[in-house]
């Protein structure tokens, strides 16, 4: 019995021993990757006593049962040296082969990498193929004060398939006196597998690497061994310190561009943004000379005229915004409605919060204007009676033809030549060319030299020349009389006080007349103080309504939000939906060569 539990326990332990040598042999032995893989990638590396390096790559790639054209191949030619510098591998004298036949290669430049796309892309290929890949290398031997070496990713870390296998020689141009290489990820600072050195060969192996891991080898040489000494190509890294690098051959000429390109626009904006003038004396240039010259109007002579107690000539308040600040905007559009409305036109009712307006059964005072035609009919276009709330989203596309009608009506009235808008227009159009050019002179300066600063002043000339583009409309000689008797006009409502009320005392009705101009001055509150003492009877205006008596303050303060109403819903444009979401020593990879590749 004891006998038998012996033999028992022997058996025993042979049969553990012997799965547990099993198991330990197949460890040793290299695994076979499943799927797409690189089943053999083999590097043969000849270095040359002139320290040109010849590269021998036979790649076994397995791609499996999917369908694919071939594999790529990145080479590195630039990796980054130093803050300064990047250095540069030459890489030359490239051919490919597949299967020991010729194949397609096509050749191009991405990034730091040249790129080798191998393979025909109207043929498809499954299963196991053998890629050649040779290449001559320059700069990629090194040199330290005891020794001369090559530091190189033999296999680099780019590949996106396993490695089953992996071996690199290299021969030098004397006996290697030391050797080593890492395997791994990049940074990995395990040593490889296998590594030799005899004589002027190095063997070094590894298996069973994992996607991004590659092989680094490093060979030292006895210094001499290649001759010149070895040194590293280096190309300087352009920055924009570089570009635009500030030395005194640099300055000089940028600050005399800049001067001298800033003072031609504004020498061009004094000679065409100019306001022209009656020529002769203050009177002539007000109300016109016979002879009809014109003259520069001068630095500081834009005075505005004596107070005007009426409207000059009978101007209009959309005609007195669109003169005054060169612009057919928003509120000479509210004013032109508040002085039809004055006029009998149409009459404004106060619906709490909304208004209505009205347009009457008989003709109002005077003949419409051309915009102001085309302002009635875009109001009562679908019939005699409007809710400003009913106008939203749809006026908006009435209006440019509005506005359109008021820049002509300055045209033809002769205050300008060129209509304002057009003149902005073009300017603002020729100040973008100016501005596209400039700075595709000082691009390209500064990528070819370090002269970049130089054309910067054109950039900022172009800059200034759009700055001033809307200042460059230009009032005519009559334009220019119109606007000093204007602003003499707008000094009736800036300096009203007790005699103002005086002289308007039994003229009640001019404060419904003139609260037209009080919107396009913005200053209806300071012209309703005037009045402030009439009463409501006083202030019957026939062409507003509202819910309650009230005196001028209260009509006035009615009036200013009727016009803030009327912006904002007669501006309003049909609202979009939108989309989207709101939230928008040495290691492995350390030398230089590597890149990697893939299939395709």
């Amino acid at each position: 019995m004891r006998r038998l539990l012996r033999i028992t326990i022997v058996a025993g332990l042979a049969l553990v021993a012997g799965a547990a040598s099993i198991v330990a042999s197949a460890s040793r032995a290299p695994a076979q990757s499943a799927g797409e893989h690189i089943a053999d990638y083999e590097v043969a590396m000849q270095l040359g006593g002139d320290g040109g390096l010849v590269v021998n790559e036979q790649i076994t790639y397995d791609f499996g049962a999917a369908a694919h054209h071939g594999i790529f191949r990145d080479l590195v030619e630039r990796e980054t040296y130093d803050a300064h510098h990047d250095r540069r591998y030459r890489i030359s004298d490239v051919t490919v082969n597949a299967d020991n036949q010729s194949t397609p290669v096509q050749v191009s430049h991405t990034g730091n990498y040249l790129h080798l796309r191998i393979g025909d892309p109207n043929i498809t290929v499954t299963g196991v193929h053998r890629y050649t890949i040779e290449y001559r290398v320059e700069g990629a031997a090194r040199a330290f004060g005891d020794h001369q070496e090559l530091y190189w990713d033999a296999i680099g870390n780019q590949w996106p398939v396993p490695i089953d296998r992996a071996t690199v020689t290299v021969s030098g141009p004397a006996a290697i006196t030391q050797a080593a290489c890492y395997a791994g990820a990049q940074g990995s600072r395990l040593t490889c597998a296998g590594a030799s050195a005899r004589g002027r060969a190095a063997t070094f192996s590894q298996t069973d690497l994992g996607p991004g891991a590659g092989l680094t080898v490093v060979v030292g040489l006895p210094s001499g061994s290649i001759v010149p000494d070895p040194q590293p190509i280096l190309e300087r890294r352009r920055t924009a310190a570089d570009a635009f690098a500030v030395r005194a051959n640099t300055l000089a000429p940028a600050i005399v561009i800049t001067l001298l390109t800033i003072g031609s626009v504004l020498w061009l904006a004094r000679r065409r943004g100019r306001d022209r003038r009656y020529a002769g004396s203050a009177v002539d240039a007000a109300f016109g000379n016979e002879s009809g010259a014109e003259e520069p109007v001068g630095i500081g002579r834009e005075a505005a005229g004596p107070v005007e107690f009426v409207p000059p000539n009978g101007v209009l308040p959309g005609q007195v915004g669109t003169l005054v600040d060169e612009h057919a905007n928003l509120v000479d559009v509210t004013a032109t409605i508040v002085d039809l409305a004055v006029r009998g036109w149409l009459t404004i009712t106060d619906l709490d919060g909304d208004y209505e307006l009205t347009a009457t059964e008989v003709a109002g005072k005077g003949t419409l204007l051309p915009y102001e035609t085309a302002l009635m009919n875009a109001l009562f276009g679908s019939g005699p009676s409007v809710k400003l709330s009913d106008l939203k989203y749809k006026f908006r596309s009435e209006l440019a033809q509005i506005q359109d009608a008021m820049y002509d009506d300055v045209v033809t009235q002769g205050w300008y030549r060129v209509r304002p808008d057009r003149t902005r227009q073009r300017w603002v159009l020729i100040a973008l060319g100016v501005l596209v050019l400039a700075v595709a002179v000082t691009v390209i300066v500064a990528a070819l030299s370090s002269f970049g600063l130089v054309p910067v002043g054109l950039v900022l000339g172009a800059v200034t020349l759009l700055a001033v583009a809307s200042h460059m409309p230009s009032r005519t000689g009559k334009g220019s009389a119109m606007f000093s008797r204007v602003r003499g006009f707008r000094r009736l409502f800036d300096e009203g006080d007790q005699g103002l009320r005086e002289k308007f005392a039994e003229q009640h009705e001019i404060f419904s007349q003139y609260l037209p101009y009080a919107i396009v001055f913005g200053c209806t509150d300071k012209w309703a103080r005037v009045f402030a003492q009439l009463d409501a009877q006083q202030l019957e205006t026939g062409w507003y309504r509202g819910n309650a008596p009230f005196n001028a303050i209260l009509l006035a303060s009615s009036i200013n939000h009727f016009g803030t109403v009327a912006t904002g819903t007669l501006y309003a444009s049909q609202p979009s939906s939108s989309s989207g979401s709101g939230f928008g020593g040495g290691f492995s990879g350390g030398g230089g060569g590597g890149g990697g590749g893939g299939s395709w």
